[in-house]
């Protein structure tokens, strides 16, 4: 018989790290990884970051709250009759929703703070370059270009529901892979999630831009017409929906964080559509393919991207779409965790 040695502190802390980078994930692990930086950021640049900010807490605790409320309804009667075993199959089922919705949910934290944060370290937004690339590109700002001569009613308001399903259609997606029980799947999406809008959200700090429709030149003067109108009036309805709801408007647009959600959503589409569809696992794709591919024209015919946005946001959803599966096959312990 051979005596089993003690491990080493070495080997124990080595042991414990992979324990709790399995425990947390890549999702969470990046989540909190960027959490840091914001808060470095702010300490190094005099901002202050508040993790219960304008309204944050109340969206993530609704948010949360309705998942978990919506898993409860599924078995309500059972749960509240106490049918054996009902109520402890409800509790794991609301700790895996919220293990695995978590690191999602709590970007609103990350986004309620970002007003602080544009504008910090650069001072000057890069509208003017974004607008010059457009230029010596297209011998036109493409926007300008688009309004004048294809602008109609009927095609804003068609462009406008497009824009509008960048957050619904990858939504439909998760949903479906949590409810079908795919969380490997599911975290590898969420991964891709974070690190789409954190990367996202750190190129606004670092590269304030606002939309052509707050640029000077072009509100004084540039388009023709002055405002888009529509048919049905879902433009100016949404549009000061989106206004309302974004506290960074004049300084998030690059890159597109709606190209880049939309092109993951389409490639995630191809891979894991068999979530939504079992039966006809490309269907999916298929769905969304026109609904992308209008959302990509939405963001220069409504005036919200310049070119190069949207040509970032593109890079940065493939890019993140490379990488995450990588991320999730060398992680320590991920596929061992999403199981427990």
């Amino acid at each position: 018989m051979y005596e089993q040695t003690a491990a080493l502190p070495e080997e124990r802390t080595g042991n414990a790290i992979i324990r709790l980078l399995a425990f947390l994930g890549p999702d969470f692990t990046f989540f909190l990884f960027f959490l840091g930086v914001f808060i470095a950021l702010g300490l190094i640049f005099g901002s202050n970051f508040h993790v219960a900010g304008e309204g944050s807490i109340v969206i993530v605790t609704g948010l949360a709250g309705g998942l978990v409320g919506v898993r409860f309804m599924y078995r309500a009667r059972a749960i509240v009759m106490n049918a054996p075993g009902e109520r402890d199959k409800f509790y794991a089922a609301a700790k895996r929703i919220l293990r695995d919705w978590g690191p999602m949910i709590l970007l609103v934290v990350l986004f309620e703070n970002l007003h602080q944060y544009t504008g910090l370290i650069r001072k000057v937004p890069i509208d003017e370059h974004l607008y010059n690339l457009d230029v010596a590109v297209f011998g036109v700002e493409p926007s300008v270009w688009v309004g004048k001569h294809l602008s109609t009613p009927i095609l804003t308001d068609w462009f406008a529901a497009a824009y509008g399903m960048y957050f619904i259609l990858p939504m439909v997606l998760a949903t479906m892979l949590s409810f079908r029980g795919r969380r490997a799947d599911f975290r590898e999406l969420a991964t891709s999630v974070v690190l789409h809008l954190c990367i996202g959200f750190t190129c606004f700090i670092l590269f304030p831009a606002g939309p052509p429709r707050f640029y000077s030149p072009l509100m004084h003067g540039g388009f023709d017409p002055p405002h888009l109108t529509s048919f049905f009036g879902l433009w100016e309805w949404s549009q000061g929906q989106w206004d309302a709801a974004n506290p960074v408007r004049t300084n998030s647009s690059f890159p597109s964080m709606h190209c880049a959600i939309a092109m993951m959503t389409l490639l995630y589409g191809w891979r894991f559509g068999s979530a939504v569809f079992p039966r006809r696992p490309k269907l999916f794709f298929y769905l969304c393919l026109p609904i992308v591919v209008s959302l990509w024209f939405s963001t220069i015919y409504l005036r919200h991207h310049w070119v190069p946005d949207c040509v970032a946001g593109m890079v940065l959803g493939i890019c993140c779409f490379r990488i995450t599966p990588i991320v999730r096959r060398i992680w320590p312990g991920a596929e061992a965790a999403v199981n427990t």
